[in-house]
C-alpha cells in the first residue's frame, strides 16, 4: 500500500502540474480584484462555502386545544421544511432544521391560529410564540399596481440594455442633487456623490452591524455589512419610486405602504427606514436587532422585485372604509390540507362567523374565525390522497364560502412525517493538489427522505443518490458518514453498490467496518457503475461525446429502536466525500484517500499523511480541513438542482455571481447557482449545451 500511496502522490503532482491552475492574486487595497478564477479569489478565512443552513428552531405552539403538526416553509407556503411535533410532548418545539442560504424568513402553520405567522432567521436561530404574533391591521384588498423593486446587487451593477442600472444613471442627479447620504446625521453616515459611486459599492457585503465611522464613497472591497447595503438598496428603491421614477402607483408611493408582518407590523417604510437609518448610524437600535434591520430592509427590496408582488406590504390602513371582505384559499403543502381564511376588506370583522370542514362528506372539524384586517386563520388536515376535504364558513355579507380539494395526502396509512433534505454535490479529486476548479470530478444528486413517528423518533432513511457526471480519470468511490450516530443506531442498509472487498470492508448490516460514526459507501467506482462508452475525460462534461443516464443508487437505512430523534440526528450535517483511486491500472487501490467538503472531517480510514502535502493546509488542531492557505476547496454543496460546469472551464466563467458570493462571505448571492437573470453563462453550463 504504501508504494500506491506515493504512486497517487506522483500521480496527482503530475495532473495537477499539467492543469490550467494560474498563482492566487492577492489584491492590495484599493484595488478592484480581476477574477479569472477560483484561484483569483480572496475569501474570509472563516467562510465556510455552505449554500445551506442549519438552525435551532424554537416554537411556543397554542397552550390549549389537540396537540397538532406543526408546519413550517418559506415565505409563501411553496417549500416545506419541516412538519412535526414537539419531542417531549410540551407545547414547546425545539427542532434543527436545514434549508437553503438564502431563506431568511419562514412561515409557521398551525390549524386553528390566526397569521399570518412570520419569523426572522437570526444568528442561526428562529424564535416564535404563536400568543405573542403580531399581525398588520392594514389593508390588502388595495391597489398594488406597477410598483417594482431591485436588489442591492440591481442597483450595483454595470449600466447595460434595460436594466437598473441605466435608470439609475441617469436619474440620480435629479433624485439626489446633493448625493445619497445613508445613516444618521447625528452620529455616522454612508455618503454616495454620484451613480458610479454607489456601482463601485453595492452590492457591499458582511455581517450587520452598525457603523463606527463616516464613510465617504465607500468602494466594494470595503464591506460595511449587509444591514448598511441592504438599507442602502432600499433607499434607492424608496427615494425612485417617490421621485417618479420606478414603479409609479396612482394611489401610493412605497414609502407609504406598511409591513404586513415580522417586528415592524403595520409601520410604514418611511418610518421604517428613518428608524433604521438611525439605527444603522449609531444612534441606538430602540429595542431591535441588527438582522431585524437588515433583513427587514431586504423585505422592501424582495416586495415588488422586477414587478411581482410578494405579499410583504400593502396599503395604509383607510379609516372611512369599514367593510371586511373574506376571501378563502385553498393548498397542499407536501400532503397536508391547508385551507385558508383572509380578511382582504378594509375593517375589521365585528362578530365570530363559523365554519365547517369535511372529510369524504363527513365533519371532522367545527370553528369559529374573527380576523382583524389583513388577518388569517387556518384549518389544516390530514388523509390520504383519495380523500376529499372540503370548507365551508359563513361570511359578514351572510355569504357561504366554500373550497374542495382532492388528491391530496398519504399514499397509505401510516403515523409517520417524512422529512427531505436534497442538493447536489461536486468535487475535485486532485486533493491535496489543486484541480482546475470545474467542479465535475463527480456531480451526484442526493436526497434523504427521513421517516418519524408523532415523537420525532427517526425510524428509517431513503437515501437516494443519483451520478450525473464525472470529469475524472480516476476510479473514485463515494459515501457519507452521519456524524451524530454511532454504528449500533443503524439495524441494516441495503441497496449500496460494493463489489471491491480488497478495498472497502462492508460489516453484515451494511455500514463500514472500522468506523467509530455510521459511515456508508454508496459505490466503489464511478466508472464501474456508469461506464464511459466513448471517449473523453469522464462521462458527461464534454460536448464532443455522448450523452449517458444518469445513474440513480438508492439506499435503505432502517434505525434501531428509540435510536435518535430528528433534531439530534442533524441530516444537516451528514459527512459525504469521494474515495479516489479505488482502482488503479486494474488492481485494488488506496481507501485512505478521502476529499471532503471544507472544514468536515475525514473518516477513521482517512489516512492523515496526507495533510500538508502539495497545497492542502488542514490543520486538525484548529478544525481546519480540505481548503488550501487562502480558504478554496475541494468540494461544495449545492442546496438545490446544480448545472454542472463543462469540462476545464472555471466555475467563476460559467456562474457570473459565485466570486461575489464566495468573497462576501456566502452574504451577497447566496442563490448564486439559480437560473437568474444574469445569473449565468449557458455556453459554458453542459445540460444547456447538449445538442446545440
Amino acid at each position: 500500500m504504501k508504494a500506491l500511496k506515493i504512486f497517487t502522490i506522483v500521480l496527482l503532482s503530475t495532473l495537477v502540474f499539467a492543469a490550467c491552475n494560474r498563482n492566487n492574486n492577492i489584491n492590495d487595497p484599493g484595488e478592484d480584484p480581476v477574477i479569472e478564477s477560483v484561484n483569483d479569489l480572496v475569501v474570509p478565512p472563516d467562510f465556510d462555502w455552505k449554500t445551506q443552513q442549519t438552525i435551532d428552531v424554537v416554537v411556543s405552539l397554542p397552550q390549549t386545544g389537540e396537540l397538532k403538526p406543526l408546519l413550517i416553509t418559506n415565505r409563501d407556503g411553496s417549500k416545506r421544511y419541516f412538519r412535526g411535533f414537539p419531542e417531549d410532548g410540551s407545547r414547546t418545539l425545539r427542532t434543527k432544521i436545514t434549508l437553503p442560504a438564502y431563506e431568511y424568513e419562514l412561515r409557521l402553520i398551525y390549524s386553528g391560529t390566526n397569521g399570518p405567522n412570520m419569523a426572522f432567521i437570526s444568528n442561526g436561530q428562529m424564535y416564535y410564540d404563536f400568543a405573542s404574533s403580531q399581525k398588520s391591521l392594514a389593508v390588502v384588498g388595495c391597489d398594488l399596481s406597477n410598483f417594482t423593486t431591485y436588489s442591492k446587487g440591481g442597483w450595483g451593477q454595470k449600466a447595460a440594455g434595460n436594466n437598473v442600472g441605466v435608470l439609475r444613471d441617469q436619474y440620480f442627479d435629479q433624485v439626489y442633487s446633493d448625493g445619497l447620504v445613508v445613516g444618521d446625521p447625528d452620529n455616522y453616515t454612508i455618503t454616495f456623490d454620484n451613480a458610479s459611486d454607489v456601482e463601485e459599492y453595492l452590492p457591499g457585503g458582511g455581517s450587520p452591524t452598525v457603523l463606527n465611522r463616516s464613510w465617504s464613497n465607500p468602494r466594494k472591497w470595503i464591506r460595511l455589512g449587509n444591514m448598511a447595503d441592504q438599507i442602502i438598496a432600499a433607499r434607492l428603491n424608496r427615494d425612485y419610486n417617490a421621485a417618479g421614477f420606478l414603479g409609479v402607483n396612482p394611489a401610493y408611493e412605497l414609502g407609504e405602504l406598511v409591513f404586513i408582518d415580522g417586528p415592524f407590523a403595520n409601520m410604514s417604510v418611511n418610518d421604517f427606514l428613518a428608524m433604521a437609518e438611525i439605527a444603522l448610524g449609531g444612534g441606538g437600535l430602540n429595542g431591535y436587532s441588527v438582522n431585524d434591520y437588515a433583513s427587514t430592509a431586504e423585505n422592501i427590496i424582495n416586495s415588488f422585485h422586477e414587478g411581482n408582488n410578494h405579499g410583504i406590504l400593502t396599503c395604509p390602513a383607510d379609516p372611512v372604509l369599514e367593510d371586511p371582505f373574506i376571501e378563502l384559499t385553498a393548498s397542499c403543502i407536501d400532503g397536508d390540507v391547508v385551507f385558508t381564511l383572509t380578511n382582504t376588506g378594509d375593517g375589521a370583522m365585528t362578530s365570530a362567523f363559523s365554519g365547517s370542514l369535511y372529510m369524504n362528506d363527513n365533519e371532522i372539524e367545527s370553528f369559529t374565525y374573527q380576523l382583524e384586517v389583513n388577518e388569517s386563520y387556518v384549518i389544516m388536515a390530514s388523509g390520504f390522497n383519495t380523500d376529499v376535504f372540503e370548507i365551508s364558513v359563513e361570511t359578514p355579507q351572510n355569504e357561504a364560502l366554500e373550497e374542495t380539494l382532492a388528491g391530496c395526502g398519504a399514499e397509505e396509512e401510516e403515523e409517520e412525517t417524512t422529512e427531505q433534505l436534497g442538493g447536489t454535490l461536486a468535487y475535485e479529486d486532485l486533493w491535496p493538489g489543486k484541480g482546475d476548479y470545474d467542479f465535475n470530478d463527480l456531480v451526484i444528486d442526493y436526497n434523504f427522505d427521513i421517516v418519524k413517528n408523532n415523537q420525532e423518533v427517526v425510524q428509517s432513511i431513503t437515501a437516494t443518490f443519483v451520478v450525473k457526471a464525472f470529469g475524472a480519470s480516476y476510479h473514485n468511490g463515494f459515501g457519507f458518514t452521519f456524524p451524530t450516530l454511532s454504528p449500533a443506531d443503524i439495524v441494516s442498509v441495503s441497496g449500496y453498490d460494493v463489489v471491491n472487498t480488497a478495498v472497502f470492508d462492508i460489516a453484515g448490516n451494511g455500514l463500514e467496518n472500522g468506523q467509530s460514526k455510521a459511515t456508508i459507501i454508496v459505490f466503489d467506482d464511478a466508472r464501474r457503475v456508469m461506464p464511459q462508452t466513448t471517449g473523453g475525460i469522464g462521462v458527461n462534461t464534454q460536448l464532443g461525446y455522448d450523452y449517458i443516464e444518469p445513474v440513480t443508487i438508492s439506499l435503505e437505512i432502517i434505525f434501531a429502536s428509540n435510536a435518535i430523534t430528528y433534531s439530534q440526528l442533524n441530516i444537516g450535517s451528514f459527512n459525504p466525500f469521494l474515495i479516489v483511486n479505488t482502482e488503479i491500472n486494474g488492481v485494488p487501490g488506496d481507501r485512505g484517500l478521502e476529499v471532503h467538503l471544507p472544514n468536515y472531517e475525514p473518516s477513521d480510514l482517512f489516512d492523515s499523511s496526507y495533510f500538508g502535502q502539495m497545497e492542502d493546509a488542514s490543520n486538525p488542531a484548529q478544525g481546519k480541513y480540505f481548503v488550501t492557505e487562502n480558504n478554496l476547496p475541494w468540494a461544495i454543496n449545492i442546496a438545490e438542482p446544480f448545472d454542472w460546469v463543462i469540462e476545464f472551464q472555471d466555475i467563476t466563467g460559467a456562474y457570473h455571481v459565485f466570486a461575489e458570493w464566495a468573497q462576501s462571505g456566502g452574504i451577497n448571492y447566496p442563490d448564486w447557482y439559480q437560473n437568474n437573470t444574469g445569473y449565468r453563462n449557458n455556453n459554458l453550463i453542459y445540460l444547456m449545451q447538449i445538442g446545440n
